[in-house]
């Protein structure tokens, strides 16, 4: 009777056994004596990729591996430049690379690279992710903010916006344009257009800019406000949450206002312009200082911060900010400061 139970319990220790094992049977023996099973996905850079049951892709550095081994073909490159396709098994100096026609022994540590077949090599993924940074994309913007009031009073504050942004690693040009239009009481507050355009290419920290810019505003009494500027920007800091980019540069101002008066006159063109990305949202804040070189006493400060915050889905987000605008020599009547708060929906896509 013995025996017949362990006939007919040996096939569901075998069952048992089998799922216990892990899915994989790579495995990575280390300098310190243990050893890794998985998948080995890639070696390269002086990393073993390794894919567990465990720990999800792990990677592992190649001077802690002393020998490993394979259950499948892979492209082994070796550090003197041959490369072999086939079953890596472990050997005490190191390990041997079994192919159809023959084997090739090294040391782990001349190992330069691996890939499993059907993937790139290392130096093709190389020239994949740099094609793919040069790549320049188009990405767009339309904004719209509305706020009214009846009854008591009337009012109506109505603003539009639209960005089109041809961006690529080391260059971008950005076309925008802008209207507002409000009235309290039958009484006309704002009424302004603006449209502009600019570029910016870097090499490295350096770069330049070239700009240009139209404007627009019937309370002001400016006809036309026409900037043209064009100088050198740095980027003071650059990193995947943070983007701090000064520019120093000339421009061209030429103002025309409906009493009949014009000025024109060159001038320097100053800005600091900031970006900071959190998780999910994004603060930008922009500031420039342009003096006429006719009279420094006239000049121009803009500043804006804005903040922006995605909502229900990835198309959508909401902006929330305020502008300041100083004009050091306006028309008589009309404020030096101007300063507009602000909360727009847009809607942006590529």
């Amino acid at each position: 009777m013995q025996q017949a139970l362990l006939r007919r319990g040996l096939p569901l220790m075998a069952l048992l056994i089998s799922l216990s094992l892990p899915a994989f049977a790579d495995r990575l023996e280390l300098t310190d004596g243990s050893v890794l099973v998985g998948k080995l996905i890639s070696a390269d850079a002086g990393k073993f990729k390794l894919e567990t049951t465990f720990a999800g892709t792990i990677e592992v550095a190649q001077d802690h591996v002393r020998t490993f081994t394979t259950d499948e073909a892979v492209n082994v490159a070796l550090a003197a430049g041959s490369t072999v396709l086939g079953v890596v098994q472990s050997t005490p100096t190191g390990i041997s690379v079994v192919a159809a026609d023959g084997q090739m022994s090294a040391a782990a540590n001349k190992v330069a690279a691996i890939w499993r077949v059907g993937t790139d090599n290392p130096e093709v993924r190389a020239a994949k992710a740099i094609a793919e940074k040069a790549r320049r994309t188009w990405s767009y913007e339309a904004s719209v903010a509305i706020s009214g009031r009846t009854g008591v009073s009337e009012k109506l504050n109505a603003a539009a916006g639209l960005k089109a942004t041809f961006e690529g690693a080391t260059d971008k040009l950005v076309f925008s344009a802008q209207a507002e239009r409000a009235d309290d009481n039958g009484i006309e507050t704002a009424n302004r257009q603006k449209a502009g355009a600019d570029f910016s290419s870097f090499t490295g920290a350096n770069g330049w800019f070239a700009r240009t810019e139209l404007e627009k505003d019937k309370i002001k009494q400016l006809d036309l406000r026409s900037t043209t500027a064009f100088g050198l920007a740095r980027k003071l800091r650059k990193t995947d949450v943070q983007d701090i980019e000064a520019r120093f540069g000339v421009n061209y101002l030429f103002e025309s206002y409906d009493t009949g008066t014009n000025f024109e006159s060159p001038g320097l063109d100053l800005s600091l312009q900031h970006t900071y990305r959190f998780t999910t949202s994004r603060l930008t804040q922009v500031l420039s200082f342009t003096p006429a070189f006719e009279d420094f006493g006239n000049f121009r400060v803009h500043h804006e911060s804005a903040f922006e915050l995605p909502i229900a889905a990835s198309l959508w987000k909401l902006k929330i900010g305020l502008t300041n605008g100083y004009n050091s020599t306006p028309v008589p009547g009309t404020a030096k400061l101007d300063t507009t708060y602000f909360t727009s929906l847009i809607l942006n896509w590529k």
